[in-house]
């Protein structure tokens, strides 16, 4: 994984949910402090799962559904501390993906991001996916989000 100075990548842990902070941005902060770390929690169980940690404190959770054979759904959340870090962050999901696909043998890994999020479509262009089709109403506060697949 990249190196930069404070920042390292480890297997998740669901203590890792305890110490993450970044669900606000995500429109999240309604759930119950309980329900943050169930969520967190399941997603992670749906497939392999790291942290990206500044100073021993979560910054950033990326993960890989595998939903069936040869087919991964891949997600990430970040604090907004990790958004100082772009290089790293990229390099740790570009490595993270990378090793999902051989790993699982993964003919298609997929991404789902809110369509008016200009910022994380970006993002994901940078990671190598591209806009396949629009959702309407998909996301929980019913927005649209595009269904994004990895070249």
């Amino acid at each position: 994984m990249p190196s930069v100075k404070g920042v390292y990548y480890t297997n998740y842990h669901p203590n890792h949910a305890d110490h993450f902070k970044g669900t606000d941005i995500y429109g999240l902060s309604s759930l119950t402090e309980q329900n943050r770390k169930y969520r967190l929690n399941t997603q992670s169980l749906a497939g392999p799962t790291i942290t990206a940690l500044l100073h021993n404190e979560p910054v950033a959770i990326f993960g890989c559904g595998i939903l069936w054979s040869g087919v991964g759904e891949v997600w990430s959340i970040f604090h907004e501390t990790a958004r100082r870090y772009p290089i790293a962050m990229t390099k740790g999901a570009l490595i993270f993906f990378d090793i999902c696909e051989i790993l699982f043998n993964l003919h298609r890994i997929q991404i789902t991001v809110v369509s008016k999020d200009k910022r994380a479509v970006a993002w994901a262009n940078t990671l190598g996916f591209e806009a396949e089709g629009l959702m309407k109403n998909y996301s929980v506060t019913k927005e649209d989000t595009y269904i994004m697949r990895r070249k």
